[in-house]
């Protein structure tokens, strides 16, 4: 080593910079090869026309740039940065470079009502893609809305949502059993949590298979007549939080003592159910209700109730409002939307661009959970993306070009090469169509 090239000390090494090329996130090259397969990069350039001429970077590489920054941890726009710095990684996803915050800054800020339609398309042809794929026969929409907090008040649609907070209020339709997001929609911080529930309801049932058993679960805020109309009217079975109103809290302390029955799984809870017909409803429906001890300050001990109402006449009531409960799950679930893809403050002050950035990070959301399920063992099935990066994407490696041919060379004490063993011989069985 030239003593020239060494830049300086630190502890027992001497720090040096040379022109090797290395990569700090090897494992994105399986994640990579799984898009590719997919047709990620065409269905993209395919459908989506924001740029107003025709030369310089294609639409796919200005998206691919800020959903692989999403998956490798990015947080912001000036995360970028990094792997602009990281030509190792860059090679592996097969572009000359990543896109400046700038150059991504201005690229979102195109986005218009029109060209956000375009990207909810290329969602739902990707979606069809996949779908060969899954073998899961029963659809569980789980149904939420979660606020986005921003930290700038002059975000164009960015108001004070029903918590106090200043933000967003999107709507999220998640897959239980496979893990995937369905749909997601960018609202108004003050939009209820109903508002336009039913079409994007609609909009959530053209991205599922048909023929599949379709379930939904969902919390107080979707308890309407016109949701349980359109459950109905699809075949669906349902259960959704229903509004603690005095009739109903007065017909449940009306259930006597023999109809409480104790809860599998818990000590201190019981469960029962009645008929109910909630005001403005055309019929009565199964209601079971959850009762718990509670105690209040003053020490005071009452009933802590939950309800639900349900179409399902068939499974017992514990059975049901255990079923229920996993949609608690879905917390779960947007935390690893918001915190583990970096999608908590939106980017911009445009909400178009806005919406267009939290549909790109549903991109990212999937191609993971795809990826997940249809790539890597089973085990990883359920992981959080902290945990691929950790065990797979964020790993060291050194590209080496040879004789033409290319190598990505790991440490042979890697913890996890039966990972990649496994994940190599999945990818030379996807067929996509």
């Amino acid at each position: 080593m030239n003593s020239h090239k060494i830049m300086g000390k630190v502890g027992k090494f001497n720090l040096c910079f040379r022109p090797e090329r290395l990569t700090s996130h090897a494992g994105v090259v399986l994640l990579q090869d799984f898009a590719q397969r997919l047709g990620v990069a065409q269905v993209l350039d395919d459908e989506l026309k924001v740029k107003t001429r025709e030369r310089g970077y294609p639409e796919s590489e200005a998206v691919g740039s800020l959903v692989y920054n999403t998956i490798l941890g990015g947080t912001c726009l000036n995360d970028l940065e990094v792997l602009r710095g990281d030509q190792g990684t860059q090679e592996l996803l097969e572009v000359e470079t990543v896109r400046a915050p700038t150059t991504a800054g201005e690229f979102l800020r195109k986005f218009d009502l029109g060209a956000v339609h375009d990207l909810q398309r290329v969602h739902l042809r990707l979606q069809e893609r996949v779908r060969p794929q899954q073998t899961a026969t029963t659809c569980t929409i789980d149904l939420d809305s979660s606020i986005s907090e921003q930290a700038s008040t002059h975000k164009e649609g960015a108001t004070k949502a029903y918590n106090g907070e200043v933000g967003y209020h999107p709507l999220f339709a998640f897959w239980a059993e496979e893990g995937e997001l369905l749909f997601s929609h960018l609202r108004r911080g003050s939009a209820h949590t109903a508002r336009k529930a039913v079409w994007f309801l609609r909009q959530t049932r053209k991205r599922l298979p048909g023929g599949a058993t379709l379930k939904l679960r969902a919390d107080s805020g979707f308890y309407s007549k016109a949701v349980v109309q359109w459950c109905e009217a699809q075949g669906s079975t349902f259960t959704i939080t229903a509004d603690q109103t005095a009739p109903l809290l007065e017909a449940i302390a009306a259930l006597p003592e023999r109809r409480w029955r104790p809860l599998p799984e818990s000590d201190l809870a019981d469960v029962a159910e009645l008929r109910y017909q909630p005001v403005g409803w055309t019929t009565t429906y199964r209601s079971v209700v959850k009762r718990e001890l509670a105690e209040k300050k003053t020490g005071e001990l009452y009933w802590k109730y939950h309800a639900l109402v349900t179409n399902d006449e068939v499974q017992p009531a514990a059975a049901v409002m255990v079923w229920h409960l996993q949609h608690a799950d879905m917390e779960n679930a947007l935390k690893a939307h918001k915190s583990g893809f970096g999608l908590e403050k939106l980017p911009t002050q445009k909400f178009h661009a806005n919406w267009a950035y939290l549909l790109m990070g549903q991109i990212a959301f999937n191609l993971v959970a795809w990826f997940k399920r249809l790539v890597l063992p089973p085990a990883y099935q359920r992981t959080t993306v902290k945990t691929i990066r950790h065990h797979l994407l964020n790993l060291a490696g050194k590209i080496v070009h040879t004789a033409r041919r290319y190598f990505l060379v790991l440490s042979e004490g890697y913890r996890y090469q039966a990972v990649w063993q496994f994940a190599i011989k999945r990818l030379g069985a996807l067929q996509f169509m």
